[in-house]
């Protein structure tokens, strides 16, 4: 009978971690839903955004002054060149927390594939004891 009651106990265990792996897999994959969004956000916007370079008459088209002359001011103070450093800095960001979350959400699988197998390992387990009792 312990054999049978340390079976149950280890199905037990083995189905409470899959249910944990399982909710875990979800937050993995609702955080990688809302990474994308945010990502897809910033591409979106890329293109609208004053910083963007494909515009015509943007502040990169200007031609600085020769640096070779000391009174030459070469600082350009205008806002496009500190939208720029911002939609680059907000890209990377949206693309490291897309990566992040695409990490996580394998890493989630990966742990839910494992709890599934010792799960059916436990199952497995339990129906052979229950045939070998049947067939005596």
């Amino acid at each position: 009978m312990s054999t049978r009651a340390e079976l149950e106990a280890a199905l037990a265990k083995a189905e409470a971690e899959w249910r944990r792996a399982n909710d875990e897999l979800g937050k993995a994959q609702a955080e990688e839903t809302r990474a994308n969004a945010c990502w897809e956000k910033v591409v979106a916007d890329r293109r609208n955004a004053d910083a963007d370079r494909r515009k015509p008459g943007a502040v990169w088209d200007n031609r600085f002054p020769d640096r070779r002359k000391p009174d030459a001011d070469r600082r350009d103070a205008r806002a496009e060149l500190s939208a720029l450093s911002k939609a680059v800095a907000e890209r990377h960001r949206a693309y490291a927390d897309l990566g992040d979350a695409e990490a996580g959400l394998a890493k989630a699988e990966v742990r839910l594939k494992s709890a599934t197998a010792e799960r059916n390992r436990a199952i497995a387990a339990l129906d052979e004891l229950d045939a070998a009792r049947g067939k005596q």
